[in-house]
């Protein structure tokens, strides 16, 4: 069991989820320039939150990964990626159908 300094995130179940290895999710990253980098020990060292991280690291994995920071610090993607991953591909064309259909899934529709 590793020893959690910092807090929890979900970024590896992402990262797997996404089916990528630390390596290829750290040469995905693009953070503000071409100097500016984080190797995947460095991710991995994040995920078992034995290092920190900043809110541009954060963005760039967000980014890299296609989901939302608030998702890689709160969504547990075994659980809910799909969901997230649908609702990314709703667009105001058919928003108002798609949250009909929730509702009446959820029986919110009363």
């Amino acid at each position: 069991m590793t020893n959690r300094k910092y807090g929890k995130t979900f970024i590896r179940e992402w990262r797997e989820y996404r089916g990528l290895s630390l390596r290829r999710l750290a040469d995905r990253l693009e953070l503000n320039g071409p100097d500016e980098t984080i190797s995947h020990a460095s991710i991995g060292r994040i995920e078992n939150g034995q290092q920190p991280y900043s809110q541009p690291v954060l963005e760039a994995i967000a980014s890299s990964l296609n989901v939302s920071v608030t998702d890689l610090l709160g969504v547990d993607p075994t659980k809910e990626g799909e969901v997230v991953d649908l609702m990314r591909m709703i667009n105001d064309k058919n928003r108002a159908q798609a949250i009909r259909v929730l509702k009446a899934l959820t029986g919110t529709d009363g």
